[in-house]
């Protein structure tokens, strides 16, 4: 073992601590852009979980094992988890996630295995919509009038307010998101899901724009943030039509929407993160939409990184691995925005192809020349995503328009 020489003490090297990193991502979405790992090789010893067809992206002298798992389905990621906790004959010291869907299975494995962390009490405040709606109302948040799910219950809030939400209660990404109006399509959804219906909530119809606010906490108290408007709805996805987010500048509003977001992480003692919280702001003042433990989608974190330099995930990962989170420059005065554009079902006929334009920050690009695309079912569905900057929201959304009509991701039908 070598070490370190300063003047002439040798400084001890630190032994490396294994970690499991549990990902549906690929691994190179876990480095900067100049290619340095968030999880650094003289630090950690990386046991690698991962999507069986992202295992090519698994490189790196930091990785120590890698398990790629075929399908989405949870339970092989977790019996590969177990795996990686006994690789080498030494205990992991940490098991990290930064998706969604992870969040949950995550904070069971730690349980399971004995590894400190997030436990599931605590996770499920962030994912079952019902227990962090009770959770919130019961801290004196302002929340929309909900119930788990049942006739008898989305008939009462129907009756009272005309217009009700039901929502997968460990839903994300505004999949199975319905609007019932009336008596005839509450009986309706309730024949198609018969059997799921435990798995969904109903909530009053909350009239008024949503925003969101993407937050770096330290121990319930936040310590960086930016917020954003959603101009068209998260499901917009239904209609192929793009979905644009524009952040929203100093002022009243933004200063309302700080205010609220840390009303609403006070709420979580001793969370410490990435939170990602979605806000209705209505006439009689903000309402909690819902709030995850994790960056936003779409272009968020191309935002966030623009305006402070810092990338959301990174944060996320230091804060699962050492319990704080590093210190985040405020924001800078320019603001961002996205796009989320989707396509026809059908065989892409060419790779979409972003324009060069000095004002981009940002593009995904999902799809390519030959894939096949089925109906997109939720909000991450999208063919492309490009984000952008500006001086002011005028000019922001006026570069967003030039790119859903400079943009083209045509497609055949796959019968043609």
């Amino acid at each position: 073992m070598t070490s370190q020489i300063i003047g002439n003490v040798p400084a001890p090297q630190q032994e490396k601590q294994p970690v499991i990193l549990l990902d549906r991502l690929g691994y190179s979405s876990y480095r900067g852009p100049d290619g340095r790992p968030f999880l650094p090789t003289d630090r950690w010893e990386v046991r690698l979980v991962t999507a069986l067809e992202r295992t090519g992206e698994a490189v790196g002298d930091e990785l120590a094992s890698v398990v790629g798992v075929p399908g989405v389905e949870p339970a092989p990621f977790a019996d590969a988890v177990r795996f990686q906790h006994r690789w080498g004959g030494r205990p992991a010291a940490r098991l990290v996630a930064v998706t969604e869907r992870f969040l949950l299975p995550a904070a069971e494995l730690r349980e399971e295995l004995g590894i400190p962390g997030q436990r599931v009490e605590q996770a499920l405040l962030f994912r079952d919509k019902v227990l962090m709606k009770e959770h919130l109302r019961d801290h004196g948040i302002a929340v929309p009038d909900f119930a788990p799910f049942s006739r008898e219950a989305a008939l009462t809030l129907l009756d009272k307010y005309h217009r009700v939400v039901v929502k997968p209660r460990l839903g994300a990404g505004s999949s199975e998101i319905h609007l019932l109006d009336d008596i005839a399509g509450l009986d309706r959804f309730v024949r198609e899901h018969d059997g799921r219906l435990a798995e969904f909530e109903v909530e009053e119809f909350v009239d008024g724009q949503l925003y969101h606010v993407d937050s770096v906490v330290q121990d319930s108290h936040v310590t960086a943030a930016v917020a954003g408007r959603y101009v068209d709805s998260t499901m917009s996805y239904r209609r192929l039509e793009p979905c644009r987010d524009v952040a929203v500048p100093d002022g009243p509003l933004l200063d309302a929407l700080l205010a609220f977001d840390q009303a609403v992480l006070a709420a979580y003692p001793g969370f410490t993160g990435v939170a990602h919280h979605e806000v209705f702001m209505s006439p009689s003042g903000p309402v909690f939409c819902e709030i995850a433990a994790r960056a936003g989608g779409g272009g968020i974190l191309a935002g966030f990184r623009s305006r402070t330099g810092a990338n959301l995930d990174e944060v996320m990962l230091r804060a699962q691995l050492e319990g704080s989170v590093p210190h985040v420059p405020a924001p800078a005065p320019h603001l961002t925005g996205f796009t989320a554009l989707y396509a026809e079902p059908g065989r892409v006929l060419r790779t979409p192809v972003v324009p060069d334009e000095p004002w981009i920050t940002e593009a995904q690009i999902l799809v390519g020349e030959g894939d096949l695309l089925a109906p997109p079912t939720r909000y991450s569905d999208a063919a492309a995503i490009v984000s952008v900057r500006g001086d002011t929201e005028e000019q922001v959304m006026a570069r967003l328009a030039a790119l859903a009509e400079r943009i083209s991701i045509p497609t055949v039908p796959e019968s043609a």
